[in-house]
This record gives C-alpha cells, sequence and structure tokens, in this order.
C-alpha cells in the first residue's frame, strides 16, 4: 500500500509492517548521517507542500450546517431518537467517507473519517502529549461543579497536554504493568467462578435457560473484579451479599450513560443554557461521585487499621505517588468498568454461542488448560491459550464496544484530501472498517484463527495480508493515550471466558433474532439475552 524509505528505523520501534509506512508522514530515523538526514527531511517538507498545495479548503469539507443536524434531532427528522450508529450511517451515507460536524452551542469542530491513510496521519503526528478530548460534561463536573471532591486533578479522560502526561507517566507503571495484574489473578478466579456457579443456580434445570437477568449479572461480575483489583475489597455482588451503595452504583451508570451520551454526543445547547436535563446529568455525577467516595473512604480506612508496609490494591500503590490522582483513578476505574467489559465479554459469548464449531475448538484448548472443571487458573497456564486471545479479539473486530478513536491534529494536515488545521478534533471510525472487506477476509464470518500466528481458513495469502493493516483495529487505541486499563480488561475477560466455556455449552436459543444492542457512549447489549447453559465434561 505504501512505502516508506525510513522503515528500518520505524518498524521496530512501533511494531508496524513497513509497507504501511508512507514517507507524508514526515518521521525521523534515530541514527543517521548529518547529509542523509537534510535530504530526507527535505524530500518530506517538499512531499508535504505539495500535497498542501493541490488540497481543497478545510471550509469545503463536506457536512450538515448545526441548524440541519438540531433539526434531524427534532421529532420528525431522520435521527429523531437515533443511538450513536445510526448518527454516523447517516452522515456517511449522505457526506462520504470524510465530513465535519460544524461546531454550534459551544462545542469545536469535529472532523470524521473512515479512511486508514488519515487514521496514520493523525496518530503519526500526534506529538509526545496526544490531545483527545474527553466528553465535555466530565471536565465541566470535576472543574467547575465538584472541584473539591477531585482536588483540582481532572484525570486521564478530561486532562490534556502535560497535565495528561503529568499523570499518565505516574500511573502506567502500576496499571499497565502484567506483573500487577497478574497479582489478582487468584481473587479475579474466584469472583469468575462465583459467577459460573450463580449460573447454575439461576438457570432452569430441564431448558438450559436463565431465569435471571444475564446483563445485570455480568456487570455485577465486572464491577466485583473491579473492585478487587482497585480497592482490595470484595462487595459480593454476585452472591446477593452486597450493601445498598454498590447496587446504586450499578442501576445509575446506566442513566448516567445515556444523559451523557445526550448533551456530549448528540446535539445540545448546555454549554449556554444549562438546562433541567444537564441538571439532572450533574446530579448522576453527584450520585457516582459519592457512592465511589465512600467505597474509597472505607477502602482507606482498612489499610490504615492494617498498617501493611507492602501495599496490594492498585489505591494503595497510587497513594504512595499521588493522593489525588489515586482517587481520581479509582473513582475513573470504577465508572468506567461497569459495562465495558461486562458488554465485551456478552457480545463474545454471543458469537461463540452461535459459532458452535468455534466454541467446540475453545473448550478442547480448555480441557488442556483446565483438566477439571475446578482446577487452579495460573499466571503459568493462563499463558498458553492463544484460541482463547483470538476468540476475543475476533469479537472485538465484529462488534466493538467502542466504533472509533478521537484525537486533535498534532499539526497542519491534508486529510482525504482537505486541509485540515492543527488542533482540529478528529474521529476516526474503526468499526466500519473492521467489517470490510476490504480490509479483513471474509469478514462477515467469525474467523478466531485469522489472529492465530498462522491463519487457517483463510481464503489466500494476499486475503491473510489484508488483515494486518495496523489502523483499521484498535480496539484499545493507540500510541500514548492506549487504553491503560487495557491490562485488567483483558485478565477479566480471559478468566470468565475460560471457566465458562469449561462448564458449559452455550447456545443462542432464538433463530430468528440475534443480540439487540444500544448505542450511547458505548455499544452495550440489551434486550432479552436467550442463552442455553449446557454442563460438559
Amino acid at each position: 500500500m505504501f512505502f516508506c524509505p525510513l522503515h528500518r528505523y520505524l518498524q521496530p520501534l512501533i511494531g508496524v509492517p513497513s509497507k504501511y509506512l508512507s514517507p507524508r508522514l514526515y518521521a525521523r530515523p534515530l541514527t543517521t548521517s548529518s547529509a542523509t538526514l537534510a535530504q530526507q527531511n527535505l524530500l518530506a517538507d517538499t512531499t508535504y507542500e505539495e500535497e498542501w498545495a493541490s488540497a481543497k479548503e478545510y471550509n469545503e469539507i463536506p457536512g450538515p450546517t448545526s441548524i440541519g443536524l438540531m433539526m434531524d434531532f427534532l421529532p420528525g427528522g431522520e435521527l429523531y431518537g437515533a443511538n450513536f450508529l445510526k448518527l454516523y450511517a447517516t452522515m456517511r451515507k449522505r457526506y462520504g467517507d470524510l465530513f465535519v460536524f460544524r461546531g454550534s452551542f459551544g462545542r469545536a469542530d469535529l472532523v470524521c473519517t473512515y479512511n486508514p491513510i488519515d487514521f496514520e496521519k493523525v496518530y503519526r503526528t500526534e506529538g509526545v502529549w496526544p490531545v483527545r478530548d474527553g466528553v465535555g460534561s466530565f471536565k465541566h463536573y470535576r472543574k467547575v461543579e465538584n472541584p473539591k471532591a477531585y482536588g483540582g486533578t481532572l484525570g486521564l479522560v478530561a486532562e490534556q497536554g502535560e497535565g495528561w502526561f503529568n499523570i499518565r507517566q505516574k500511573v502506567n507503571p502500576i496499571l499497565m504493568k502484567v506483573q500487577n495484574m497478574r497479582e489478582a489473578l487468584p481473587e479475579i478466579d474466584r469472583i469468575a467462578m462465583e459467577l459460573v456457579e450463580k449460573i447454575g443456580t439461576v438457570r432452569d434445570p430441564k431448558t438450559g435457560l436463565l431465569t435471571a437477568d444475564f446483563s445485570n449479572e455480568m456487570r455485577m461480575w465486572s464491577f466485583e473484579s473491579i473492585c478487587y483489583v482497585a480497592l482490595n475489597s470484595r462487595l459480593h455482588l454476585i452472591t446477593g451479599k452486597a450493601d445498598a451503595d454498590a447496587m446504586r452504583m450499578s442501576s445509575t451508570t446506566a442513566e448516567f450513560m445515556q444523559a451523557t451520551y445526550e448533551h456530549d454526543i448528540a446535539p445540545s445547547i448546555w454549554r449556554i443554557i444549562k438546562t433541567p436535563s444537564f441538571k439532572r446529568l450533574m446530579r448522576l455525577h453527584d450520585d457516582l461521585t459519592m457512592i465511589t467516595r465512600k467505597l474509597i473512604d472505607k477502602a482507606l480506612e482498612r489499610i490504615e487499621a492494617e498498617g501493611r508496609k507492602e501495599a496490594v490494591s492498585v489505591l494503595e500503590k497510587l497513594l504512595r505517588v499521588d493522593k489525588n490522582i489515586a482517587v481520581v483513578m479509582v473513582i475513573d476505574m470504577l465508572f468506567g468498568g461497569l459495562d465495558t467489559t461486562s458488554s465485551t465479554v456478552i457480545i463474545a459469548i454471543f458469537l461463540l454461542a452461535k459459532n458452535p464449531e468455534k466454541q467446540n475448538i475453545l473448550r478442547e484448548e480448555l480441557r488442556t488448560l483446565l483438566p477439571n472443571v475446578d482446577t487452579p487458573l495460573v499466571a503459568q497456564n493462563l499463558q498458553n491459550i492463544p484460541y482463547l486471545r483470538a476468540c476475543i479479539k475476533e469479537s472485538m473486530r465484529i462488534t466493538p464496544i467502542i466504533s472509533g478513536t478521537m484525537r486533535a491534529t498534532g499539526r497542519d494536515l491534508v486529510l482525504s484530501g482537505y486541509r485540515v488545521p492543527k488542533d482540529t478534533g478528529v474521529h476516526m471510525r474503526n468499526m466500519e472498517l473492521c467489517n470490510s472487506d476490504t480490509f479483513f477476509a471474509r469478514c462477515s464470518e467469525y474467523l478466531p484463527e485469522r489472529w492465530l500466528k498462522t491463519p487457517k481458513n483463510v481464503s489466500s495469502a494476499n486475503d491473510a495480508a489484508k488483515m494486518q493493516n495496523p489502523f483499521v483495529y484498535l480496539p484499545f487505541g493507540f500510541g500514548p493515550r492506549t487504553c491503560v486499563g487495557r491490562r485488567l480488561a483483558d485478565l477479566e475477560m480471559e478468566v470468565l471466558l475460560a471457566r465458562l466455556f469449561r462448564k458449559y455449552k452455550i447456545t443462542w436459543t432464538d433463530e430468528k433474532n440475534d443480540l439487540e444492542y444500544k448505542s450511547n457512549l458505548i455499544l452495550t447489549p440489551c434486550g432479552e439475552m436467550k442463552f442455553k447453559f449446557e454442563e460438559v465434561d
């Protein structure tokens, strides 16, 4: 697709096949002679100047007018009641693979692109402090409405620039270190086993169908796991012994996610007029902040009473670095962990239930890993699960809960033939490309094999090569702003799926309908989940 003369310097650093690197990205090698470097810089500058000179003006980028978009969302409009996915599908159908939402009501412009060449340009020129605007209501609440609760620290979601970098460099050694997450494995496994055993008690022994809300059970599992890692606390959500605060947080989060979508993604005037619905959103922030602070305070009391010399939980480790950062990070972990991991796991279960032959292959791998259903999971045997990890990757390709990634341009760029100024927000839409035969052979099929080192069941070597475009499949983001919770999410998903499919054959029983989803900030499975669980040897 592209050829970069600097590939021998860049590829070992970034792990990207050299054929996808472009000379337009103006990358500099680590070492070279001054004469060669001057020639390369001159070539890069010349290429950029020529591209910029021939590009169309920014104001020529197609897109809806602010008033037109507002009308779309009113009763009778094409987007009335629309979710996140319909909004973008409608815009792409109208305007093509590059369009812009013009800023209005205090909101900045947002350019949306479905072109992976654009993705590469944005990522490669974003600088050492990438800017990814968080949802504005988060920043407003933490900076204006309730700054005391956060000690002046906005957290990784809302902070930008050097402030973001200062937080990230402090939390990375704790949250991104595999060993720190693996230390929690025994208890994470016990929590997963609790859910597996709970399923055995809430399923009809004759039909195998669940008599409880599976989505809610999964959210309780996810919240329990995160609370243990973050606070070294067990809330006993799965066993039904949880206190009222934990249950309230679970029920409040769903409303919070929807309200945030309505004020930060859909057209809203809250930046100009604080509407009743926006005030309600701020009260939801208050509720969630109060509950998580109570959980943190209880953990702090226990930590002080125990007087341990060695930090065990993430909270303890972060407290030894910076108290304000510790509190904000734990709150963000509890906020963000309820629906994201549980939704991803439900999607994986659904796709494996719809593809029994793949489920059988997975179970054979799990029988080697776990000869008995109660065999302990330890770090050593958890390393040998290539097919399970491939199943998770394939599930996130087909139905990612995050449909794209946002960044602000780090310099003036040409995207899809248009000039886009520095500091312009860009939404890079991955979901649709992950479900395109252009980038993934037989994209409509669930093929975990495509993620194995030696792909099987792929039609040709050329098709296999298509699967390797590094800027299309990015479920956890890219670069310095890669999801800081990735290690924990991976561990939770691997452990629970291993336990579930080792004990149960899972079938989707509705022949006419697939899993339903609601889409606001993330894609969340909803509606009746018609899974059948049958015990296996």
